[in-house]
C-alpha cells in the first residue's frame, strides 16, 4: 500500500532527499520511503515503481512528493514529524560555523559577491537555468544534478569556457578543489598530484590511493559522465588539463575515464602531451600503445594510475608494467587458501558494485580471467545480461545503475540496494565469491558496513550451515580521515571473514584467482 504526503511548495535536493529517505525507512512499518519534486520526469520514475497516485499526479514541479510504501494506519502523521526534525537539524549551525539560507541564486550573490563556486543539487529540468546564473556571477559550477539536457550541458560549458569558468558535470560526484572534498567525496591531503576525471569512483579511487601512498592533491576536476562524448567533445577536461598545466602547485597531471568517444580521446591525448609535466593517462579500454605514441604514461587500473602518479612526484622507479601480473604474485598462497575450502558445486562470481568504473574496471580486469563473464553494463566484452536482476554463471553488477536506483537512492548514498542481491547470491549454492565495493566520504552513507552487515552475516552462517565456504572479498575506498572512521569498517568486515583490498583492481583479481582456483 502507497501512502502519500504532498509538501506544498517545498524543495528539497537530491543528496538531502535521498538522506530523508533513508532515515524515514528506519520507521516502523516503512518498507522503502521515496522523496522527489513533482515534475513530469520523478512522477514517470513514481509511475514505474508503482507509487504514482492521484495525489501525486496532482502535483506541481514545485512540490515535494513523499511515496511511504507501509500496511500501517496512520503512519503519515509520524513520518511528516521525523522530516520536520531532519529539515530543523539541516539548518542547524555547526560549531564554530554560520549557517545562512538563500532562496536563490542572485540573493546568494548579493550576499556574497566574491564568491567563486556554486553547488548546484536540484532537478535536472532546472539546473541549467541556475548554473547559468551562476556562470553570469562569474562563478564556476559543480552540478550534482543528472537527467540535465545534453544541449544544456554543452551550452553552459561552451559559455563557461568563453568566461574563462568551469563547468564541472552535470552529474558529477566528486572534486576537490583548493583542498575541499566536494560531492561524495573522500578526505584526502593537499599535495602536488592533479587529477582530471570523467569518472567519480575513478576520481576518488586514485585520490585516496595517492593518499595512502603519503602524497596528496592538488587539484582533482569531475568533469561528468558526458564530457568525454563526441558531443561536448571533452570540454571541461581539457580546460581542466590547461588549468594543472599552468597550476604552479601541480607537478603530476592524471586523466581517469570511462571510454571516450575516439575523436574526443585524440583532443585529449594531444592536449596532455603538452602539459611539460609528467601525465599518467588511465581510460578504460584505451589503446595503451596509443596513449604511449603521445608521450605520456599509461596506466592499466585506477591503482596502477596512482602507483605512477606517485613515483613520478617522488622521482622514483616506475611499477613494474605488469600490474596483474605483481598482484597475482602477492596474493598466490591466500588465494590457494580460499580456493581449496570451496566445494566442487561452487563455481561463479558474483560481483556487485557501488561504484560504476569499479564495475567496468572489473570486467577489463577479469574478462581474460574467468570463463562466461556477464555483466549489467555492455562494455569490455562481457555479455550483457537479458535481466539485471539475475546474474548467470560468472556476473559483476553496477548497482547504481537506474533499473536497480529509480525512485531509490544510489547505493554509495544508501548501499541497502544491495541487501537482496547479496543474500540471493550467497544463498545460491553455486556461488564461490561474492566481491563488492563501498565508498566512504562527504555525503556518502554514515555506516555502509552498518546497512549490509546483517546480509553479510546472513549470508556467512547459511553457506557455514550447509557445510559450504563462501568467499567475501571487498573494495573499501577511503581514507583514515573518513566521518565513516576507515578502520572500523575495515574491522567490522574483517571480523564477518571479509577479505578487504584497499583498490578495485586487487579485490577483481583476487576474486578471479579464487574462482578459478589459480595456482
Amino acid at each position: 500500500m502507497i501512502k502519500t504526503i504532498i509538501k506544498e511548495n517545498l524543495y528539497l535536493d537530491s543528496v538531502f532527499s535521498m538522506t530523508a529517505g533513508r532515515e524515514l525507512k528506519k520507521l516502523e512499518g516503512i518498507k522503502s520511503a521515496t522523496l522527489v519534486m513533482g515534475t513530469d520526469l520523478n512522477k514517470s520514475v513514481l509511475a514505474e515503481i508503482g507509487a504514482l497516485t492521484p495525489e501525486a499526479q496532482a502535483a506541481t514541479s514545485n512540490t515535494l512528493i513523499i511515496a511511504l510504501e507501509t500496511e500501517k494506519e496512520g503512519i503519515e502523521a509520524e513520518a511528516e514529524a521525523l522530516l520536520e526534525k531532519l529539515l530543523a537539524g539541516s539548518t542547524e549551525k555547526k560549531s564554530g560555523e554560520e549557517s545562512r539560507e538563500y532562496k536563490s541564486v542572485d540573493a546568494a550573490f548579493d550576499a556574497v559577491p566574491d564568491a567563486n563556486l556554486v553547488i548546484i543539487s536540484v532537478a535536472g529540468e532546472f539546473a541549467g537555468e541556475e548554473a547559468r546564473k551562476a556562470l553570469m556571477h562569474g562563478a564556476n559550477v559543480f552540478i550534482f544534478s543528472d537527467n540535465v539536457p545534453l544541449e544544456d550541458e554543452i551550452e553552459l560549458k561552451q559559455l563557461a569556457r568563453e568566461k574563462g569558468l568551469l563547468v564541472m558535470g552535470p552529474g558529477c560526484g566528486t572534486s576537490v578543489i583548493g583542498g575541499i572534498s566536494i560531492g561524495m567525496m573522500s578526505k584526502v591531503s593537499r599535495g602536488r598530484i592533479g587529477i582530471v576525471a570523467a569518472s567519480g569512483s575513478g576520481l576518488q579511487e586514485v585520490a585516496v590511493l595517492v593518499d595512502r601512498a603519503g602524497e596528496g592533491i592538488s587539484q582533482a576536476i569531475g568533469t561528468g559522465g558526458r564530457d568525454l562524448s563526441q558531443d561536448v567533445g571533452g570540454i571541461t577536461m581539457l580546460q581542466g588539463i590547461d588549468f594543472l598545466k599552468n597550476d604552479p602547485e601541480t607537478d603530476v597531471v592524471v586523466l581517469v575515464s570511462k571510454p571516450p568517444h575516439p575523436e574526443t580521446a585524440k583532443k585529449i591525448y594531444s592536449a596532455v602531451s603538452g602539459v611539460g609535466k609528467p601525465a599518467v593517462v588511465y581510460f578504460l579500454g584505451g589503446n595503451r600503445a596509443e596513449i604511449e605514441s603521445y608521450g605520456v604514461y599509461s596506466a592499466a587500473s585506477l591503482e596502477d594510475a596512482a602507483a605512477i602518479a606517485v613515483a613520478l612526484e617522488l622521482k622514483q622507479p616506475l611499477p613494474s608494467r605488469d600490474f596483474q601480473a605483481r598482484i597475482e604474485t602477492e596474493y598466490l598462497e591466500l588465494a590457494k587458501e580460499e580456493a581449496s575450502m570451496l566445494s566442487g558445486s561452487q563455481k561463479y562470481l558474483r560481483g556487485l558494485f557501488c561504484g560504476g568504473t569499479h564495475s567496468e574496471e572489473a570486467v577489463l580486469l577479469l574478462k581474460n580471467m574467468v570463463s562466461d563473464l556477464h555483466s549489467n553494463i555492455s562494455f569490455g566484452g562481457a555479455k550483457l545480461l537479458e535481466d539485471p536482476k539475475k546474474s548467470i554463471g560468472n556476473s559483476l553488477v553496477d548497482m547504481g545503475d537506474e533499473v536497480f536506483t529509480r525512485g531509490k537512492p544510489h547505493p554509495v548514498i544508501d548501499p541497502s540496494v544491495m541487501i537482496d542481491r547479496i543474500i540471493e547470491e550467497g544463498s545460491n549454492p553455486e556461488t564461490a565469491v561474492i566481491l563488492f565495493d563501498l565508498l566512504l566520504g562527504h555525503g556518502c552513507s554514515p555506516d555502509p558496513v552498518g546497512v549490509i552487515f546483517d546480509a553479510l552475516k546472513e549470508v556467512r552462517e547459511k553457506s557455514e550451515a550447509a557445510g559450504r565456504h563462501l568467499c567475501m572479498i571487498c573494495d573499501l575506498c577511503g581514507t583514515e580521515k573518513e566521518p565513516q572512521n576507515y578502520a572500523m569498517q575495515k574491522k567490522v568486515l574483517e571480523e564477518l571473514g571479509v577479505h578487504v583490498f584497499e583498490s578495485n583492481a586487487q579485490a577483481a583479481i583476487f576474486a578471479g584467482m579464487v574462482t578459478e582456483r589459480r595456482g
